[in-house]
């Protein structure tokens, strides 16, 4: 099971004393570099690739279109953020069903109330989302080397605004 959730709500959840930080890994960056007759030396800027390494946040881009970052866990319960989230919102994914909820702060604490909801998910107590996913389809943004400068610039650009479209930061890392 996965939560996603507001940074407000992430607050909370870091209040259960079982929770750990995981940042995990989400995204990779590189560039592949081209090689001529095994010499090693560079020749060019080789191909830009970005691919997203963790499954759930793959499988959340390619059903909401938004980026999210894991923040910690309890246990194999993953906790992620999503910026556009309101304060009290947070859903619960457990394999293809997706369960809403709204916080209200109550007298219970934070980890009474998650625990009763997550058990009462369990016991099919309540009802899931309808969706249809597919999660079999692949994340990567890259640009043909092999373009003219100005043509490799304009696909840059363009691969950049459908990144932050997502909400995800375009950086990249050296091999």
């Amino acid at each position: 099971m996965e939560i996603v959730s507001s940074n407000y709500m992430i607050r909370k959840f870091r209040g259960i004393k079982e929770y750990t930080t995981d940042l995990g890994t989400n995204k990779t960056g590189e560039y592949r570099k081209e090689k001529l007759d095994g010499i090693g030396k560079d020749h060019g800027p080789g191909q830009v690739v970005i691919k997203i390494k963790d499954p759930f946040v793959k499988r959340y881009s390619i059903e909401y279109g938004d980026y999210i970052t894991k923040m910690g866990k309890v246990g194999t319960l993953g906790f992620y953020v999503d910026n556009n989230y309101k304060p009290n919102e947070f859903k619960i994914f457990d394999e293809t069903r997706i369960y809403e909820f709204i916080y209200e702060n109550n007298s219970e604490d934070i980890r009474s109330y998650l625990s009763n909801l997550i058990e009462k998910i369990l016991d099919k107590e309540i009802e899931p989302i309808e969706t249809d996913i597919n999660i079999e389809e692949n994340i990567e943004f890259s640009i043909d080397k092999n373009l003219p400068q100005a043509e490799y610039l304009k696909q840059l650009k363009e691969m950049k605004q459908k990144m932050s479209d997502m909400n995800m930061n375009y950086t990249l890392a050296k091999d």
